[in-house]
């Protein structure tokens, strides 16, 4: 990475222009998101001239929900930030796969002022992705075993039907 392919990434501003009907839902997270004096003063220690790299698309909730704290966070710690647009540039997520396969975003990579990678965070929180996970399963379990009888016709229904188009 370095300040010239950086600055292709659009500024938060030129960003959220794109976001469309999730736009007011945006700001009002960006609103939301706020820095306890502890974050605020730890956030203000940081070493100067920290640039974020974020790799994300609009219509992600997670970016909805993980971009407006990251942003507020670099106000606060007067970090450059740029957004490229995942789809648009492919090759930029392929390093921050999650799970070494996916391509979730947001990534957030941060680099020192001589583009030096410090780091990077992917997705949502680990909390966040535990509970998901969690309820997930559970929600799968409960509608397997609501369902089960359906379900199992309608998986015989479809098998006939392959069975019947070689025919």
């Amino acid at each position: 990475m370095n300040n010239e392919i950086f600055l292709k990434g659009k500024t938060p501003e030129v960003f959220l222009e794109g976001y469309g009907d999730n736009r007011p839902k945006f700001e009002q997270l960006l609103e939301d998101s706020t820095l306890s004096a502890e974050q605020l003063e730890q956030a203000q220690t940081l070493p100067e001239g920290l640039k974020v790299l974020v790799i994300a698309e609009p219509w992600s909730g997670d970016v909805l929900y993980n971009l407006p704290p990251l942003l507020k966070l670099a106000r606060a710690a007067s970090w450059e930030v740029r957004i490229f647009h995942r789809d648009q540039y492919p090759d930029l997520i392929l390093p921050y796969r999650k799970d070494g396969l996916y391509h979730s975003i947001p990534v957030f990579i941060f680099y020192d002022k001589d583009f030096n990678e410090l780091g990077h965070w992917i997705e949502r929180s680990g909390e966040a992705t535990r509970v998901i996970d969690e309820e997930s399963l559970k929600l799968r379990r409960r509608l397997r075993e609501e369902n089960k009888d359906e379900w199992r016709q309608e998986t015989i229904a479809e098998l006939l039907n392959l069975g019947m188009s070689g025919q």
